[in-house]
């Protein structure tokens, strides 16, 4: 890993695999693709102190994004909210102060790929497809609690209101019990997926 060393126009002399997830290879192409997006996105310069900073965030992400995909296409998840990536998106060209066209020129100057970008988001949100398929019946939410939370704020709030409020919280504590069997239903994963570094 130290002597991933990028040139002027970021590109490495020769590929070589650096990490073998299960049955995927993550190569030096792909952490330097992977550190380059980071620090565009980030918005900071790409200086050998910032490539050296971000080597170790990067290869982990890498290795997370592995096993994910290994999961999605256990299960064969295909589906995903088209809505939440181009939000996504978005909101990434706005945050770099420009449109989604700005945001693929942005890519090509910096010479990483913009598709790659866009796979890793859709991998995110199969995963979210996936862990919602496999735990949605367990996100019951203590109904009692929440009548409790409403009972707080109900002064001066229309019925309308009221029904908004506790949709919200409802969607709000389902998103967080999610979130939890997402983290060990990965964390679970991590355990089983052989990761060998070349």
């Amino acid at each position: 890993m130290n002597s991933l060393f990028f040139s002027n126009s970021h590109s490495l002399i020769k590929s070589s695999i650096v990490v073998k997830v299960g049955e995927s290879l993550i190569t030096t192409i792909d952490i330097q693709n992977e550190i380059v997006t980071n620090l565009v996105l980030n918005k900071q310069k790409i200086t050998q102190v910032n490539i050296d900073n971000n080597k170790q965030y990067a290869l982990k992400s890498l290795i997370n994004k592995s096993i994910k995909n290994t999961e999605i296409n256990k299960y064969k998840i295909t589906n995903y909210k088209n809505k939440d990536l181009q939000d996504y998106i978005e909101n990434i060209a706005k945050n770099l102060n420009t449109d989604t066209n700005g945001l693929k020129e942005i890519f090509n100057q910096s010479k990483i790929d913009y598709e790659i970008f866009v796979k890793n988001y859709k991998t995110e949100l199969l995963w979210n497809t996936l862990i919602f398929q496999l735990y949605r019946n367990q996100t019951n939410v203590n109904v009692v609690q929440i009548d409790l939370e409403i009972e707080k704020v109900k002064e001066n709030k229309t019925e309308e209101e009221l029904k908004e409020i506790k949709k919200n919280i409802l969607n709000q504590k389902k998103e967080e019990k999610l979130r939890l069997f997402s983290r060990s239903h990965f964390s679970n994963l991590e355990n089983t997926v052989a990761i060998k570094f070349k």
